[in-house]
């Protein structure tokens, strides 16, 4: 079973290293259309809004200041993932003709063969505290589900961890709910992954994040 990301009492050893090959796509990116151009550090400004991991989902890196990766931030091969206009999902770079890894509307596929985690950054418009809540369903149930469950964390752009949890295979269609406020920083990421265990098998997992200021 695939360890928790560095929390929980030092949430058991992180990964071995394997990354001899990008998962990850190019760098450009687009600051979203819908917030202030000339963004100030005030997060009153942003007390009306709030962004949804599903309802803002594009194919652009950045929009809404959402940014989409594959990989591990705790071995520092996190990378930007790719958007497949033909299928229309995000993947990574290096599965593009399988797509054993991919991304489309709220439904996540980590990947299977190195072990990596699939998921989003949202990048903080203001200084601030961010009220956050995840609701993530591993999508099969039990009697269907021959795999070994899921690891969902959340956890800064460098890995060190928010919070954490396992969603084991007798838990397959079950809704887990994690609450969490956090301090964070104009510009500071804030990652949102999906990781198999020992491998992707019935990982298929329904992800949904809300983030809005605390006032």
């Amino acid at each position: 079973m695939r360890k928790f990301k560095s929390l929980i009492c030092a949430v058991l050893a992180a990964i071995s290293v394997v990354c001899a090959v990008s998962c990850g796509g190019g760098t450009n990116t687009t600051y979203s259309p819908a917030l202030p151009a000339q963004p100030k550090d005030d997060y009153r400004q942003y007390l009306n809004e709030q962004w949804s991991s599903v309802n803002d989902m594009s194919d652009m890196q950045g929009y809404r200041n959402w940014y989409y990766y594959c990989g591990d931030p705790d071995d520092k091969s996190l990378e930007l993932m790719v958007f497949n206009d033909y299928y229309g999902r995000w993947s990574s770079k290096y599965q593009q003709l399988y797509f054993d890894t991919y991304m489309w509307s709220n439904v996540w596929l980590p990947e299977d063969q190195q072990g990596y985690g699939i998921g989003m950054g949202f990048k903080a418009p203001a200084s601030g505290r961010l009220q956050i809540v995840a609701e993530v369903t591993l999508l099969a149930e039990e009697k269907y589900n021959s795999g070994d469950g899921v690891v969902f964390s959340i956890s800064d752009k460098n890995g060190l961890p928010h919070d954490a949890m396992s969603i084991d295979a007798y838990q397959g269609g079950q809704k887990q709910t994690m609450n969490l406020t956090i301090d964070i920083k104009m510009d500071e990421e804030v990652l949102f992954m999906l990781f198999p265990n020992t491998n992707n098998k019935n990982d298929f997992t329904e992800v949904n994040v809300t983030i809005k200021y605390a006032k």
